[in-house]
């Protein structure tokens, strides 16, 4: 790859991350701990007072992860009823979906009018694209990013990972736009 098409992707995938005050934190499902991390920060630092965790079995740990990330939510000090559940999901496009439920039934989505969304740095464009493409128009999406795997933005392209994951974005998106998953931003 040539510095132009490494531009291009860096452009493309990474999204800004942008904290600002929301009804609600959307954690994507994970095993990292980064993402509880991040979440507490948000809730801590009262940009948000509403935190949905999202993710079922994960294949490699075999733990439940909205439930593991529950636990560590709760034991830094969230308030029990400040945290949405939403434990059945194995995909993105299924956190989002089987959130969407969780939202309607436990807040109303008349009452969320801004959405954090807290993912992966690398993950975030086809991340908010997909919450793009099935919540309601009224709901205005936020990317919050975290680091994982030792690259950042500024040097994926250095790493064996770095490539892996940023490439493999770079080649999902196109697949998921075509099948009608994800809007573009």
């Amino acid at each position: 790859m040539d510095k132009k098409e490494v531009r291009k992707i860096t452009n493309y995938v990474f999204l800004k991350s942008s904290p600002q005050k929301a009804d609600l934190a959307f954690v994507f499902g994970t095993r990292e701990q980064e993402a509880t991390n991040k979440a507490y920060e948000l809730y801590q630092n009262k940009y948000v007072n509403k935190i949905l965790i999202s993710g079922g079995i994960n294949r490699i740990t075999g733990e439940n992860e909205a439930g593991v990330m529950s636990k560590k939510l709760l034991s830094l000090g969230v308030k029990k009823e400040d945290i949405l559940l939403e434990n059945r999901s194995t995909n993105s496009l299924e956190n989002v979906l089987f959130s969407r439920e969780v939202i309607d039934r436990e807040l109303g989505f008349r009452n969320v009018k801004k959405v954090i969304a807290v993912v992966k740095h690398y993950h975030s464009r086809r991340a908010l694209m997909t919450l793009k493409k099935h919540f309601p128009r009224t709901a205005e999406l936020i990317p919050v990013t975290y680091e994982v795997y030792g690259f950042t933005k500024s040097d994926w392209f250095k790493s064996r990972k770095g490539k892996e994951k940023v490439i493999g974005e770079w080649k999902k998106i196109p697949a998921y736009l075509h099948r009608g998953d994800i809007e573009e931003l």
